[in-house]
């Protein structure tokens, strides 16, 4: 694949040194006609000057709307004005950053062919001295898979989206009534299943995401377990419907028993702080469940997610190879 035919998608709200540390990272993994976006929520100067700085292929954009799923949507709409014939994008946040040969190994997940949408490990980076609490929560590490095909990815962290699921769901790609709440990400990636696709994991293609001291207080950390899964029950409940997200509510609370049965006999700390943090993701995904009113803040939402609506599916299997090779793009 032509690296004219990628295009990498930032979104970023105020933090230009992180924003700095993660191009800086992309400088030496990129090929140099690959472009960056960087949508920049605060509309400020701040972003375009590290942007410009950064040395790479790349534009900085205003999104003025606030929300992370207005940015989102505008990172698409800018990748497909910038570069009309691009096949794959690739979407990460502005605290973490790539490491060595990550560029390489998402480039081989795509030509596998085998997924609309690909996503790679978030390798969580703690400050020493952190809880028991937070050792054992999503920040200590999310979820890694052998690479191939999955069920579900974790978030918009480290995604590499193709240009056919993008035609197929359609603007809006990332609901914006979640752009407050947060789950914008497992929306995008139930629609994508709901319409036909599927989703893989490249476990190669690692990115690192230090941690801030403020996301790790009990508050917080118990705040996202019970908010993100009031959320995601939503969205699920909304596409899927309310018998498959009831049965996953009744399997989870087997699990959290037999679990927490097994870490008191063993007088495990770290897997009752893990069991603690499930008994709250469960209740989130309880209420989720039940109601359609979510609390306001991050990781929270506003009423539940909506099921697709439209035609479009993906009936079978299209290969971007057939997009044209040829690219027209209006410069940086």
């Amino acid at each position: 694949m032509h690296p004219r035919h990628v295009v990498v998608g930032i979104p970023t709200y105020r933090r230009p040194e992180l924003l700095a540390r993660l191009l800086a990272s992309l400088a030496r993994e990129v090929p140099p006609d690959v472009l960056v976006v960087v949508a920049d929520n605060d509309a400020g100067e701040e972003a375009p000057e590290v942007v410009r700085a950064s040395g790479l292929t790349a534009t900085c954009v205003p999104v003025a709307r606030p929300g992370i799923s207005e940015v989102r949507n505008a990172l698409v709409r800018e990748a497909t004005a910038r570069r009309p014939t691009w096949q794959w994008l690739v979407m990460l946040d502005d605290d973490g950053y790539v490491t060595d040969g990550w560029f390489d190994a998402l480039m081989r997940a795509a030509g596998r062919g085998d997924a609309e949408v690909i996503g790679g490990p978030v390798v969580g980076d703690l400050p020493p001295g952190v809880s028991l609490l937070a050792r054992n929560s999503v920040y200590a590490g999310r979820a890694r898979h052998a690479s191939g095909p999955v069920g579900m990815l974790n978030g918009a962290q480290n995604i590499l989206i193709s240009r056919l699921i993008v035609e197929v769901v359609g603007d809006p790609w990332f609901p914006p009534h979640l752009g407050v709440a947060g789950g914008e990400d497992h929306h995008f990636f139930r629609t994508v299943l709901d319409r036909g696709g599927t989703l893989a994991w490249c476990d190669e293609a690692v990115v690192h995401e230090p941690t801030p001291p403020e996301r790790l207080t009990t508050g917080a950390l118990l705040r996202r377990a019970y908010r993100s899964n009031l959320v995601t029950a939503q969205t699920d409940r909304a596409i899927r419907g309310r018998t498959v997200v009831a049965r996953s509510v009744t399997v989870g609370l087997g699990w959290l028993m037999r679990n927490t049965a097994t870490a008191a006999v063993r007088r495990s700390p770290d897997r009752l702080a893990a069991c603690a943090i499930d008994a709250v993701s469960l209740g989130g995904r309880t209420v989720g469940l039940l109601s359609s009113r979510t609390p306001t803040g991050g990781h929270a939402g506003t009423p539940a997610a909506s099921a697709p609506t439209g035609p479009a599916s993906l009936s079978r299997r299209t290969s971007t190879s057939s997009i044209s090779s040829t690219d027209d793009d209006p410069g940086h």
